[in-house]
This record gives structure tokens, sequence and C-alpha cells, in this order.
């Protein structure tokens, strides 16, 4: 948990300071030093141990022996050097990402090892690590330890160089090749640690006589920083001074933290009383990486937010009540609360005004007067003396008449307006007619109209009698009149006279001619539609403001509008984020030296003047990756491979940004690529967790704004999730196995059924042959052509067989091959896969025709006509040879009429017809041939032929089709028909009723038609 405290300035002004007490981090009280790696991470050398932090989680790391830690140094890689008691190593760490300890004792000799004392400091230099003790310095470099006879040396690294000082003698060293070399320079300190590095050149040292100096260590001249730091702090007692990167300096006393400029301006002051009365100790005194100052006391770790210009007053600088006006004269300020005013002046806390008791609604500011809008009537301030001009009850506003200042109009809560006039040193008031409204803000144009707005009517101009106690012309200004909305609506007048209304909807202006309020251009971009509920410009012409994001966002704004060069503006709001705004009054001055915001019973503080790093690049860091149970990455350290099995795909991923302001509004979006399309919403959470991922690869990524909505760079880890076992290339190789098996198994069975049946028939016909042999001789002939039938079978099936067993036994011995390593995956799937692709439906065919053919024979072949496209059927079966003609550059073409009627057939039948054709076609066609397939209806029929300019066919083999005896040839490219395809042909186009026909001549062609019925 963090603590917020707070730190006053010369003005009282407070500074935001977080603290982390011991209840916090669970270790010693005592610190000795600190460090910060490049990740943004904190190490403390603690008492118990090093203490680690990464503005989340505390850590704390026992050092062996339970020994102290007083020093560290990091280097360049992120490497933690540890100066400890009675030894020294550093940080080494571990898959899970925590921490562990590594002694570098081991690399001296035993004698040296047991007369090493506490090393309090260390030092990185040029590839070498330095710790030192009361007797020795110890430089570890490439794995060796050499020991140099240097007792009490404190480091100091100063850009490309590193200086030791003798703590005894204040002596400067230069460390130059391999060792100290005294620059006879003794430097007049009371301590080393009031000696730091400055502008990477010099050293900054506070001398026995409390001077700040500078010294060159190599020139050797030493000179005064600033006469005017010198004289602000001859009395104090430093004991620790760090120059910080916006050019001011933070000086730790014996009692306070103060910050100071150059003139020696004292800025901003911690005090031992504003924390609790902790004593402040003098071992860490650090600015971090976002320049903000770490200190110590005996309770608790600080952090002070100097990089902020954002401070605040409250209740402790003196003033009490809800914040409802403020006001400035000259260097004073003032604050009116629902107690009354208060008043500051240089260099003091608030004051209260005596008399002023009660509501200050307003503070009226003309020429060094101060003027109150009170709850019991209208005061005048002249610096802490008051007096009271009128009584009356529920004044809220005041405006003083430009052409007569003895003249002042005072707006009421429940009685409308009132003319206050001086005559011979005292004020009378009288009412003015025809004006009874509530008057919160009041405003006086070039032209002497006054302008009034109502939170909730709208905005009246109203024109005074020339006697000024009657309204002769009054005007109510609504949405009807172009505003916003008749809420919230407020009345403002520039530095240049130029009234302005804060609204619903940003800034409008009055536009005379045509009598309604528009949209002010010069804000619009800039505010976005915001309402506004206060506006005040500085002498340098900024304009601030307070308000609220929209009429649909509750969020409270406040920001500055810095005019451009075409006279627009634009919005600075960026520092003022880290303030939670609540809806009241809302306040608000403008000075010279800033800005001071009304917050409820607060006052904040804006400086312009201070350098900001609000744009400095923030770095997310992704600190672990788990895939399941098991760690895959720590810190860019990766300890698996990002190849993450199936079984582990849920991830989760940790991550933070090293910001540690409000470490607490730090928010943070991410999205995994590969499976989101958007980034996640704005989240305080460090953890995004995702389950059951899909196979593919993927980047998370993530992205951090900080409190003043600083976007990060984006961090990003990518990975791979592997498919399941069953997805995998080994386990499709399994299944194309499979499935050779089952075809082969299907095919042995099949050809076994049909040897059965054969078999069977044999017997069959055996037997009818002699029951004819006895009856008669004519049934003799008969079984004489069912004998060469059955020769004819046996012939076939023996082809068959041989031409099944070829590619089956390819698939076996390819694979075997494989399994064996002969070949790889890359060369099975590349280079034979398309080979056994190609058996593999050779295998197919052959085995389809052959059921077909089987069937037929067997008589089991039932046809089932129904009205079909016969277009549709030509271009399936084309798509589907269409990889086959591809391979031979064959042109498959169709001249099919339009509008084809349907046929009466059956449609499997008629598809295996069309295939086995064009298949034949491309086989018997070379090489960049043409193929076509024409169908064009007759009366009564649609006539399919099918075209080819390959090897043609003898009239010998035109009749061997035509009587469906069995034979086969190779295909121009070697391809191996089965010899049943043009059979089945025959046989399935005689049973749907059609006719078939072949044209042929050798070396030119072949043409090949048949006809099927139209539907009637």
């Amino acid at each position: 948990m963090i603590f917020i405290g707070s730190c006053k300035s010369g003005f009282g002004q407070q500074l935001f300071v977080q603290r982390y007490p011991t209840e916090t981090h669970q270790a010693s009280v005592q610190n000795w030093n600190i460090a910060q790696d490049q990740q943004g991470t904190f190490f403390f050398a603690n008492t118990d141990g090093v203490l680690i932090f990464d503005g989340i989680h505390w850590d704390l790391l026992p050092l062996p022996g339970n020994a102290y830690c007083r020093g560290l140094a990091i280097d360049e890689n992120g490497k933690v050097y540890v100066g400890a008691e009675n030894g020294f190593g550093y940080l080494q760490k571990k898959l899970d990402g925590k921490f562990e300890y590594v002694s570098l004792m081991g690399l001296l000799d035993e004698k040296t090892r047991a007369a090493v004392q506490s090393t309090d400091n260390v030092a990185v230099y040029d590839g070498s690590v330095f710790f030192s003790d009361e007797m020795h310095c110890y430089i570890y470099r490439n794995e060796k330890v050499d020991v140099l006879d240097m007792p009490n040396i404190w480091f100091v690294p100063l850009g490309d160089s590193l200086y030791g000082i003798d703590e005894n003698a204040s002596i400067l060293y230069h460390y130059q090749d391999g060792a100290f070399r005294n620059t006879y320079l003794k430097l007049e300190i009371r301590s080393t640690r009031l000696v730091v590095g400055y502008k990477e050149k010099y050293l900054l040292i506070v001398d026995r006589q409390n001077r700040v100096l500078v010294v060159d260590p190599k020139s050797k001249k030493t000179q005064i920083l600033s006469e005017e730091i010198n004289a602000t702090i001859r009395n104090l007692f430093v004991r620790r001074i760090c120059p910080l990167t916006d050019g001011r300096f933070a000086i730790l006393t014996d009692q306070e933290i103060i910050i100071i400029d150059l003139n020696g301006k004292i800025l901003s002051k911690v005090t031992s009383g504003m924390l609790s009365e902790s004593n402040l100790w003098s071992s860490i005194f650090y600015e971090d990486a976002q320049h903000n100052v770490w200190f110590v006391t005996d309770e608790f770790l600080g952090l002070v937010i100097t990089s902020s210009p954002i401070a605040y007053y409250d209740k402790t600088n003196g003033f009490k009540g809800v914040v409802f006006s403020l006001g400035a004269q000259g260097e004073e300020r003032y604050v009116g609360t629902d107690v009354g005013l208060y008043h500051q002046q240089r260099n003091h806390q608030f004051e209260f005004i005596q008399g002023t008791d009660g509501i200050i609604w307003n503070i009226y500011n003309y020429k060094n007067r101060n003027y109150l809008a009170h709850s019991d009537g209208v005061f005048e301030v002249v610096q802490q003396q008051v007096t009271k001009l009128i009584a009356h009850e529920s004044v809220l506003s005041i405006c003083v008449l430009r052409h007569n200042p003895e003249c002042i109009v005072m707006g009421t809560f429940d009685t409308g307006i009132w003319l206050l006039t001086k005559s011979k040193g005292s004020w009378s008031k009288r009412k003015i007619k025809g004006f009874d409204e509530e008057a919160r803000f009041i405003q006086q144009d070039t032209l002497g109209d006054l302008w009034i707005s109502h939170d909730g009517k709208g905005i009246w101009k109203l024109r005074l009698n020339e006697e000024m106690d009657s309204i002769i012309e009054k005007t109510i200004y609504t949405t009807s009149s172009g505003l916003p909305s008749n809420l919230n609506n407020r009345v403002f007048k520039l530095s240049n006279e130029e009234i302005v209304v804060g609204t619903a909807n940003g800034i409008y202006t009055y536009n005379e001619t045509s009598d309604i309020f528009e949209p002010d251009n010069r804000f619009v971009k800039a505010l976005q539609g915001s309402i506004v509920y206060s506006l005040a410009e500085s002498p340098e012409g900024q304009i601030y403001f307070r308000g609220r994001e929209s009429r649909e966002k509750m969020k409270q704004v406040s920001g500055v509008l810095l005019k451009q060069a075409d006279n627009t503006y634009n919005v600075l709001r960026t520092p003022f984020d880290k303030i939670t705004w609540v809806d009241s009054d809302a306040p608000l001055i403008a000075t010279q030296s800033g800005a001071w915001f009304g917050n409820n019973n607060k006052v904040i503080a804006y400086n312009p003047n201070q350098q900001t790093f609000f744009e400095e690049s923030l770095e997310p860091i992704i600190k672990m990756v788990t895939a399941a149970d098991s760690v895959i990455y720590v810190d860019r350290l990766i300890h698996r491979t990002m190849n993450i099995p199936y079984s582990k795909n849920s991830m989760l991923f940790s991550f933070n940004v090293m910001y540690y302001e409000d470490v607490e509004k730090n928010e943070f979006q991410y999205k995994l690529t590969g499976l989101d399309k958007e980034w996640s919403a704005w989240t305080n959470a460090r953890e995004a967790h995702f389950t059951n991922l899909p196979e593919g690869d993927y980047t998370f990524e993530v992205r951090a704004r900080n409190v003043y909505n600083n976007e990060s760079n984006v961090a990003s880890y990518t990975f791979h999730v592997d498919p399941p076992i069953y997805r995998t290339v080994w386990a499709y190789i399994v299944y194309v196995l499979l499935f050779i098996a089952l075809v082969y198994w299907l095919t042995v069975l099949r050809t076994k059924r049909v040897n059965i049946q054969k078999r069977i028939l044999e017997h069959e016909v055996h037997e009818k042959t002699k029951e004819i042999l006895m009856q008669s001789e004519a049934l003799e002939q008969q079984a004489e052509i069912l004998k060469a039938s059955n020769n004819t079978k046996d012939k076939l099936f023996s082809i068959i067989s041989h031409d099944l067993r070829g590619p089956i036994r390819q698939f076996g011995e390819v694979f075997n091959l494989l399994e064996q390593g002969y070949i790889s995956v890359e060369e099975f799937q590349h280079k034979l896969m398309p080979n056994l692709k190609e058996s593999a439906n050779y295998v197919a065919t052959l085995t389809d025709n052959l059921l077909q053919w089987a069937k037929g024979q067997m008589g089991g072949i039932l046809v089932n006509k129904s009205e079909f496209n016969l277009t549709d059927v030509i271009h399936e079966n084309i798509s589907l040879l269409n990889p086959q003609a591809i391979k031979k550059s064959i042109t498959v073409k169709t001249e099919i009429t339009e509008g084809l009627p349907k046929v009466y057939a059956d449609k499997d039948m008629v598809s295996l017809i069309v295939r086995n054709l064009v298949s034949n076609a491309i086989k018997f066609t070379p090489e960049r041939g043409i193929v076509s397939v024409i169908a064009k209806p007759e009366p009564g029929y649609i006539f399919i032929s099918v075209h080819d300019n390959g090897t043609g066919l003898s009239e010998e083999d035109i009749n061997k089709i035509l009587g469906k005896e069995y034979f086969t040839k190779y295909g121009t490219s070697g391809e191996k028909g089965s010899g049943l395809g043009l059979m089945l042909c025959c046989e399935f186009i005689e049973k749907n009723g059609g006719k078939f026909s072949i044209e042929s001549q050798q070396g030119v062609g072949s043409t090949f038609t048949f006809c099927l019925t139209i539907v009637q």
C-alpha cells in the first residue's frame, strides 16, 4: 500500500510524496543504498538483504548468513552487483523469475577471503566492478578479482572516468591503467556522501564551510556553484546534495529536504514535521529515471514527486473549509471558503482575516483592491485589512462598472441585482428594478451592457437607464438563441474586454449581428465539446479552465489553452490528469507565476515554468509467460522453446510498466494477434489469460499508459502452438497408409467374392453342360461358348490382379524407404507423392470399373432412370478429369447446345460413360492436343460425341470394342488402361436404350458417339 504524504514549500506549497513503510515492504527500516536497472526495477541495500521493488510487488532476498547488504551497482547489461557484510557478489535471475545471490568470494584465496570486511561501496566502470571495504579495494573483471591496498575508498563515476575519494584523508584519486592514481587534490568535505557527479564532468561538493562548490578534477579548479544557494543554506546542516535533471537541486539537511533553484530560491520543502515527525536519514538521496527523488527515514522509504508542475495547499497550510473563491493582488494570494477569507503573504502560511466569517462566493480584483461577494454583504480587502461596505444577505457576485469605479453592481441569490455607490467615503445600495433572478456571474461589456448567467435558465443581457436604477432592455438567451443547453452557462471576460461564455459544449461568443450565441471556433478543436465551469486568463494570454469531459461523461477535467499563430488554441491537459477533480463551484485564478484551482477543500497550484517529462517514452515489460503449468519466459530470458505443445495451449502473460508516480493509476491494453483483432479495454490488471488456443502463430502485445495518459511503446512476445498429434504430418501419412490398406483389402475381398461366384458358375455350367450333352448336341455348342467366356474372364482377372499388384507393391516399397530414412518427408511430399496419388487414382478407377463390370456379369446392376440435366454431368466429369488433362497440356473443350433439354436415363451410368470416354480421349491424345465434348439435340435424342486428335484406332480395334471383346493399350504417356472402360460404356449405353458408334483414323484421331432419349 502507498501512503500519500506532503511536502511544504516556502509558500506553504505541498508536493506529492509517496510513502512505503516497513509494513508494506516487510523488511528492515535500515536502507543503505539504492540502484535502478534499465527496466526501472529498484534494488535497495537493506539490513535484511536485497529489497526489490517493481512498483507493485516487494521482494526481499536474504543474503547468506543473513548478512547486511550495504552497496549496490548495476552494469550496462542489467546485472546487479552486491556489496555485503564480509563479502560481495551479484544477483542472478532463476527460471522462475526470482533472483538468487552468487558470491564472488570463491575467486579470492583463503587468507584474503577471511580478511574481507563490509563492502559499503560498489561501482561499475569500463567492464570492471569495484568493491571497497575498510582495508582494500577489490576489482572484479573477467572472472578474476584483483586486490588493491586502498582502504575506505568512496567511488564516484563521472562520465568516462572513475574517481575515488579516500574517506579518511579526503584525497581524490583517478583510476587509470588498472590503478588509482593520486590527483593531489584534497577535498575539504565533512563526508564523502557530500560528493556527487555533476554534468558528467564535474564534482559537486559541500565543503566544511557549508558552501556548494564545483570541482573540475582534470584541471583541479574549484569554484562556487552559486552565491545565492550558499546564502540560503549557510545556516543549515547539509548532509546530502542531489542535482536534478531540470537544473534544480535537492538538498537533504538534518531536519528537512529542500528543493532549490540556482538563484537560491527555495521552491519546496519536506520537513520531518510534515512526515509525522519521522527522522530523515542520509543513506539514500537519489533521483530516479522518472526524475523524482527517493529518500529514507527511520519509519519508511519516501518518494518526492519533484517532476510534476502540480502542487497543492490544504488545511495543513492554515485554511479551513470548502474553497469557493480565489484571489490575487500582486504577490499576495487569497482563498475564500465557506468559513471565511484566508490571506497568504510571501513565505507565510495562510492566515484567517478576522471579520470575514461566512461564505466567500467571489473575489473581485480591481486596481489593487479586492472586493468580496460575501454571504453577509460586500467587503473591501487591502492586504490583510478588511472593510465591510454593505450588509446584504447572500451576495453571489460583484461587477465594478467600467465608466465609474465608485459604482458596483451586486448580484444576489434571490433579490436580483443592486447598485452600490460611494459618496463621501460611505457606500449605499439601491435595488435595480426589473430583474429579480439569481445572479451568480456578472460581467459588463464595452457598450456598458450587463451579462448575467443563471445556472439553470440561461443568460440575460441587461441595459440600464442613465440613473442605473432600472432595466430598460432585457433579453434572455437560451437554446433557442444558440446555446447548447440552458444549464451551466457562465459568463467570463478576457483581458481584451471580450465576453465569452462557458457552456455545456465548450466556449461560445455572442454574435451581435444575428443576436445569437455561436461556438467560438478558436476553442472548438481544443475543448472538443467539454463542459466549461470556469475560465481565467493569465497576463501572458494563457487561458486556464475547469470543467467536465462532456455531458455524457462525468470525468472532471482541467487544463490550459495555449494560443497559436493562427489565433486558435491548443489544449494542455497532461499535467492536470494527476488530480482527481471534485465537482464544485470550480474557482480559478491565473497569474504570472501560474494558476490556482479550487478543488473542494484543496487549492491546486500549477507552475507552467517548471520543466516536465511527460513525453518521455514508457517501456512496458513482459515479466513472465506461462504455458499451462510451465514457465517458458521470464524477463527476456527464454527457458523453453517458443513452440508450445497443443496440450499446453492455455497461456498466462504477466506484465508491468516501471512508472512509480501514482503507480495504482497505471493502465494496460493488450491483444493476441492471431486471435484478437482489437485491443482490449484499458485495465489496471497486470495479467492476461488465454485458454484453449488453436494451433497457429501468435504474437502477444501489451502497451501501458500512466497517470498523465502518456501511452507507452508496445512490448511483444511471439510463439507458436503446435497442432495436436492427430493433425501432424506423420498422422496424415498413417491415414494414407490405412486408406491404401483398406483399398487393397476391399479389392482382395471383391476378387475373392468374384472367384467364388465364378467357381459356382463354373459348377453350374458344368452341370448344365453335362445335362445338355446328354440331351442335345446343340447344347454342346452353347457350352463351348460359355467355356470361352470363362476363359476370357480368367484372362481378365489375371491381368487385373497383375495391374493391382504393381501399384500396391509400389506403395509398400515407398513407405519402407520413408520409414528406414532413405528418403526424407520433404522428398516424399514433393517428389513421390504426385506419382503415388496418380497410382492411387488408377487403382480406384480400375476397382470402380471392375466392380461395375462384375455387377453386370452377375446381373446385379439395376437401371435407375430419372430426368436430369446432361450439361451438369458433362461439366462435373470434365472438372474431375481436368488435372489429368492439365498434366499433358491438353485442352478440353465443350460444344453444348444452349438450352439442352433434359434426358431420361440412369444418371450414374451416364456419368461413368462420359468419364470413361473423356479419360480415354485424354489418355490417347498426345501433349498439347485437343479433346472436344459435343452435345446437340436431334429429334427424340441427344447425341454426345467425344472427339480427340490422338493416335486413333484400327478397324480391328473398333470391331473388338463394339463386339465387347476385352483388350487394352497404353496411352501416349505410357498410361495403363484396364480394358474394362469401353466394355462398360457399350453395355451401359445399351441398357439405357442408346446407340454407340466409333469413327477413327490412325494418326488423326477418334470420335466416340452415343445417344440418349430426351424427356418428352
